[in-house]
């Protein structure tokens, strides 16, 4: 084996990333995310209350999330030449990043029917891109979460049968 300074091989392993002191959608999905939830949640807060914004915001998440959907997530683990175990990374996984997308959404828009349907229908969109299990599990995790919540919070009937249409779409095509 060969031998090396430390110094140099940190060094090399800067080198080949990119360091800065802000975040940036070049070094991490989740924040571009990040920047489109900050905004939907705040087009649908009391003052501003803007659901058209909140729900473009989910579509622009959901492009995101289809396209994450299809791809296979790398393996934490990382090998030398040698095959020899060197890294074991702190993996990004689909179930995180769809939270970090419909968590607080979900949380700030509990009485806004309309953003409430459009992420059911988001989740139907996004589930047709995958039939990975854990992604299916994740989303239809989801979907239930909304499902309560809005049993919950929706008292107009007629709302509710409107979710109840899109949350049964949503679970069918996860079944599928």
């Amino acid at each position: 084996m060969k031998n090396i300074n430390v110094a140099t091989f940190i060094y090399s392993l800067l080198v080949l990333r990119t360091i800065g002191r802000q975040r940036t959608e070049m070094q991490d999905v989740e924040f571009c995310i990040n920047q489109l939830v900050e905004v939907a949640v705040r087009a649908i807060s009391p003052g501003v209350n803007n659901p058209f914004t909140a729900i473009r915001c989910i579509d622009q998440l959901t492009t995101g999330l289809c396209c994450l959907a299809e791809r296979e997530f790398p393996s934490p683990y990382r090998y030398d030449k040698q095959n020899q175990l060197r890294v074991i990374a702190n993996p990004v996984e689909f179930a995180g990043i769809l939270d970090d997308a419909f968590n607080q959404i979900r949380q700030y828009s509990k009485p806004d029917v309309a953003v409430q349907i459009r992420m059911l229908e988001a989740i139907a969109r996004i589930a047709k891109h995958t039939y990975n299990k854990n992604n299916r599990t994740a989303l239809r995790h989801h979907a239930d979460m909304i499902w309560r919540n809005c049993q919950e919070q929706v008292s107009e009937q007629s709302d509710r049968n409107q979710i109840e249409q899109r949350y049964s779409v949503a679970i069918k095509v996860l079944k599928s």
